[in-house]
């Protein structure tokens, strides 16, 4: 028996991670802010016809800022009000937060209560929000965790206790001290993200036709791998419904993965070609409108929103779009921002239409610094993702 409790708390987000969360969603939430009050300003202080296009931006950002929002304050509650579950040689306590009231439910049994302990895995998509790992070990996202179910029984009804963990080793010692109950262990195949309320994880586990009852004296996780392994060959064996179409939604979405790799970005442009064409018209009509006085022509904010908006028509024209599509249309741009400015120059380099044209040039070198960069770096990390998780894969198989 041990002498003192075992305790497994919710983990708080790792400092880094919880920091860096923050300040994207902090940019995010002034992004959205300006989505709504530029545009705003922009009619009521240039009264022009070209302003009013910008209102499109308002219900955009009001979205952006709603759901950033309510992200933000949903991990902050999370992150503020723990799970917690302790037991000691006489009793369980723990102590659950209902994320629909905001409120903590509080229970506490007797171990001599326990009727059965359930062993399973729980999905989680944020892995390296929590896992500690040396510097530059790569973690990933996406991964499967042990929790134990410890069904008992009070007064005429049974419950369940669902202890999560983040490590075998935590799961290892508490199972360790449950062996001492005399109870049956069974492994189990029920599995979800967000921890369910007790009703539905108790009848999912009494549903549960895969579960299967082991000895307490074998290692849980080989042994666990070896029975979940054996489940997915019967699934496939008996072609069960279920996993027969998660199986076909997976292999259509590896085909059009595959397909969208095998497109070539250049070939497919198609009739998007013409908006790089209707860009020197939009330059026309930008460069007399500041010789007019009727917008400011050292506003780089004008420009930018005017490539994001043509960016959306050059994707919305290609035969298929691709990531690679915004590359191409980002440089394109700002190629033909410098040619612009050759072909246009202006004897007065103060003048009102050069000074747009600069405008221009330099709005379309923040779509790379801002857009290309970020999205080179996105998609080096996904191609790092799938080369971990590839490989994990033939591990597993291997095993």
């Amino acid at each position: 028996m041990n002498s003192y409790p075992l305790i497994q708390e919710q983990r708080k987000i790792l400092p880094f991670y919880w920091l860096f969360t923050r300040l994207m969603m902090g940019i995010a939430l002034l992004i959205a802010l300006a989505m709504v009050a530029v545009p705003l300003y922009l009619i009521w202080e240039v009264a022009a016809v070209w302003s009013w296009f910008t209102m499109m931006f308002i219900p955009l950002g009001g979205w952006i800022f709603y759901a950033v929002l309510r992200r933000m304050r949903h991990l902050s509650w999370r992150n503020l009000n723990l799970n917690r579950t302790e037991m000691d040689n006489v009793q369980i306590h723990y102590v659950r937060w209902n994320p629909d009231s905001h409120t903590p439910e509080e229970h506490r049994f007797e171990r001599s209560a326990i009727q059965r302990v359930y062993y399973g895995r729980y999905l989680t998509k944020e892995a390296h929000f929590y896992q500690r790992a040396k510097f530059r070990e790569p973690v990933r996202t996406i991964q499967f965790w042990p929790e134990v179910h410890i069904l008992y029984q009070q007064g005429l009804e049974h419950r369940l206790c669902t202890v999560r963990f983040y490590e075998e080793t935590e799961a290892n010692a508490w199972l360790s001290q449950l062996a001492s109950q005399g109870v049956e262990l069974r492994f189990t195949m029920y599995s979800t993200e967000n921890l369910a309320p007790e009703a539905e994880v108790r009848a999912a586990l009494e549903k549960d036709e895969h579960q299967e009852v082991v000895p307490w004296n074998i290692p849980v996780e080989d042994n666990f791998e070896i029975y979940r392994q054996r489940v997915v060959e019967d699934l496939i064996g008996r072609n069960h419904p279920s996993f027969r179409i998660r199986e076909e939604k997976k292999q259509e979405k590896a085909k059009r993965s595959a397909a969208r790799k095998q497109i070539k970005a250049f070939r497919s442009v198609g009739w998007a070609w013409l908006v790089f064409v209707l860009q020197w018209g939009i330059a026309f009509l930008l460069m007399e409108l500041a010789k007019k006085g009727q917008i400011n022509p050292d506003t780089m904010f004008i420009p930018f929103m005017i490539w994001v908006g043509m960016g959306v028509l050059f994707a919305f024209l290609t035969k298929v779009f691709v990531w690679k599509h915004v590359l191409i249309y980002s440089a394109f741009t700002f190629v033909n921002a410098i040619i612009m400015s050759v072909s246009l120059y202006e004897t007065e380099d103060i003048s009102p239409g050069a000074r747009m044209l600069d405008s221009l040039g330099s709005a379309s070198l923040l779509g790379i610094l801002f857009i290309c960069v970020p999205l080179l770096v996105y998609q080096f990390k996904v191609a790092a993702r799938e080369a971990l998780h590839k490989k994990y894969n033939n591990k597993s198989t291997h095993r």
